[in-house]
């Protein structure tokens, strides 16, 4: 039986929410609107280098690891693969699949025993339609999320350009 006496939740899905609680695409939604979207989740188990996604893929979720760490790559050359980034319990990617189905931009690969919550792009759309309120934080976080990075890219590029131009002189 759930925390809120109107929505039943089983415990997978109290464990959910409460993970919800400390991720930015979820920042703003109350108690009960987390226990509300955390249905939407599905749970999923990965074994040790297993590959979770792979770059180039369409995508059609996100990700939440809920136990266990990950490494994000990019493929370099044939041979070579640059690691971008180590996640642990409570970070998140693979979001901008949440709005298209666009090529994975690098593949992820388990670290150790990963547990996910996967939210389906079909999931939130579904989330849209029923529970319209919450979905517009959702969509208006993840908004907020891509602006940011958008912003952090521009600043990598001029500097990246700033560099070429010094290095010219």
């Amino acid at each position: 039986m759930g925390i809120f006496s109107n929505v039943l939740l089983s415990k997978q899905d109290e464990e959910t929410a409460e993970i919800l609680k400390n991720i930015n695409i979820f920042t703003g939604l109350t108690p009960y609107e987390r226990t509300k979207i955390a249905k939407f989740f599905r749970q999923q188990s990965y074994d040790p280098k297993a590959r979770i996604m792979k770059e180039g893929d369409a995508g059609d979720r996100m990700y939440v690891i809920k136990s266990g760490a990950v490494k994000i790559s990019k493929q370099i050359t044939d041979k070579e693969e640059q690691v971008l980034a180590n996640l642990v319990d409570g970070d998140f990617f693979g979001e901008m699949a949440l709005l298209d189905n666009s090529p994975r931009s690098a593949s992820v690969y388990a670290v150790s025993k990963v547990v996910m919550l996967e939210l389906y792009r079909a999931s939130l759309q579904e989330l849209l339609n029923k529970e319209p309120a919450i979905g517009v934080k959702v969509l208006y976080n993840l908004a907020k999320i891509l602006s940011e990075r958008i912003r952090r890219s521009g600043d990598k590029i001029r500097d990246i350009l700033i560099w070429q131009a010094i290095k010219k002189t």
